[in-house]
């Protein structure tokens, strides 16, 4: 079961790390996007915006008879050339050792076709339109290579709109629905720029988050900026995808728990009843026994032909064999009694009963075991009203089985007190001596069927264990209850409450 619940621990951290790591995968992958189109859009911004500024404009070809009027068009309205674009040579060439882009643009051809649909004499007018021209590319040439190397001011080139757009969506588009703080952090000087969170504490954790990606990654000369993003209930989400694996495995375990903690009590109660099972058929063999002996040993006397002789010797005998077996019955009744009960086949005759003249004639039996002991024994039967709904014979048989408790757990002469008094609702029975008295935990116990309590290892006191479960099960046939305090070397109160109506 340990290695079950360990590898239950494992798997549930195993699922965690994956979860962590499909979630940073998917968030890492959401950041290279984000920045990837962050440069696109920067890239169409420039071709938008600088180039179509700094483009010479390309003027249709004037048709044959055309009379609309053109601004190209000098004073003795000559037709306008059309300018082939593809005529204009363009390159790129990087320069390592210096980082610089250059660019060689050969405008020759252009030129040549532009002058021969023109005016191939004038030299002048050829001149400075090549000037023109050339001064424009040249403008593109530097405009463009700044635009490859990439500009270091932010503000410029990243919109916070357009950011904070894209990272909701991406996120969003990767099941991502989570708060989020992010910023854009310079490497060097760890300055933060463009942040949605004036918290202290989330700008550290946005500076110290493993979620990051460069800005304008496809920058000829690389940026020292990227974009970070920190999650503050990314554990409570990671959880939450891994709560119905984690449940499962916690219900698991507590299931196997709960089997094993079964089955250990099971088997340590099979033990234990088995143990007091032993010690009973060990007590009844030894009660059994001695009766028996005794019988024997009368039977073999009376078939002496010198004692028969003798009718005192011989009714001697003949009682103590008369005893022997009324108590045999009665340790058979016992045994009896208490299986009847277990099979819940028991039955009670309820009758009026005198509490009192049934505590008086237990009292007589007993007294005689009590006073063989050189003990004492007295009573104050104080309750007014004792009369109640019983079973005779049971309540003297409770009765007399704590008297005989009380007897027999006394080690000196024993000194045992009982009492009655009235309640509202019916007598209470209070039965006390200065015995051995019992431990707490045996006090929890003593209501079990074959329990006893320890002496030691001296096996003085004889019995089943099964007097004080009888007494319990009789007790609450009479809908009563019977309670015990107890102080170990000092002695025993039992208390037994009983209705007047059982009903």
């Amino acid at each position: 079961m340990l290695g079950l619940i360990v590898f239950q621990f494992y798997w549930i951290k195993e699922v965690n790390k994956v979860n962590e790591e499909r979630f940073t995968q998917n968030v890492q992958t959401a950041l290279n996007e984000v920045t990837n189109k962050l440069a696109r859009l920067n890239d169409t911004n420039f071709l938008q915006t600088d180039v179509s500024q700094l483009m010479p404009s390309q003027p249709e070809r004037m048709q044959q008879g055309d009379s609309l009027p053109n601004p190209y068009r000098p004073q003795n309205r000559r037709p306008v050339p059309y300018v082939d674009p593809s005529l204009i040579s363009f390159g790129v060439e990087i320069d390592e050792v210096n980082q610089r882009v250059n660019f060689q643009v050969n405008l020759d051809a252009l030129i040549q076709d532009f002058y021969d649909q023109a005016n191939p004499n004038l030299d002048r007018e050829r001149f400075q339109l090549e000037q023109q021209m050339k001064n424009r590319w040249r403008s593109i040439q530097r405009d463009w290579a700044e635009h490859l190397v990439g500009s270091n001011n932010l503000f410029s080139r990243v919109n916070p709109i357009e950011l904070d757009t894209l990272l909701k969506r991406e996120m969003r588009n990767r099941g991502i629905d989570l708060a989020y703080n992010y910023g854009i952090i310079e490497r060097r000087t760890g300055k933060t720029n463009l942040i949605n969170t004036s918290n202290a504490d989330d700008l550290d954790n946005i500076k110290n988050s493993k979620l990051q990606a460069n800005l304008f990654p496809t920058d000829l000369q690389p940026k020292d900026y990227f974009l970070s993003v920190y999650f503050p209930s990314q554990k409570q989400f990671l959880l939450k995808q891994g709560l119905l694996p984690l449940s499962a495995s916690g219900l698991l375990m507590l299931i196997l728990i709960g089997c094993f903690t079964y089955a250990i009590v099971v088997i340590l109660r099979q033990k234990r009843i088995s143990e007091i099972k032993n010690d009973f058929i060990n007590n009844m063999t030894h009660e059994f026994k001695t009766p028996i002996a005794t019988v024997s040993l009368a039977t073999e006397a009376l078939q002496d032909a010198d004692l028969r002789k003798n009718e005192g010797i011989v009714d001697r005998y003949i009682q103590v064999i008369r005893d022997e077996n009324k108590r045999l019955g009665m340790q058979v009744e016992k045994v009896l009694q208490i299986a009847s009960l277990d099979k819940k086949d028991f039955r009670l005759k309820f009758e009026t009963s005198d509490v009192h003249d049934i505590i008086e004639k237990a009292l007589v039996n007993i007294d005689i075991l009590v006073q063989k002991r050189e003990g004492s024994i007295t009573s104050q039967l104080l309750a007014s009203n004792p009369i109640i709904e019983a079973d005779k014979v049971h309540l003297t048989n409770i009765i007399y089985n704590l008297l005989d408790n009380a007897n027999k757990y006394s080690p000196e002469p024993p000194e045992i007190h009982i009492r009655t008094e009235n309640i509202s609702t019916g007598v209470i029975i209070k039965i006390s001596d200065k015995g051995i008295g019992m431990a707490r935990e045996d006090i929890e116990k003593i209501f079990e069927k074959f329990y006893r309590v320890s002496t030691g290892n001296v096996h003085d006191v004889k019995g089943f264990g099964l007097g004080l479960s009888y007494v319990k099960n009789i007790v609450d046939m009479h809908k009563g209850t019977i309670s015990v305090k107890s102080d170990l070397g000092k002695g025993s109160t039992f208390k037994v409450y009983l209705p007047f109506n059982h009903g």
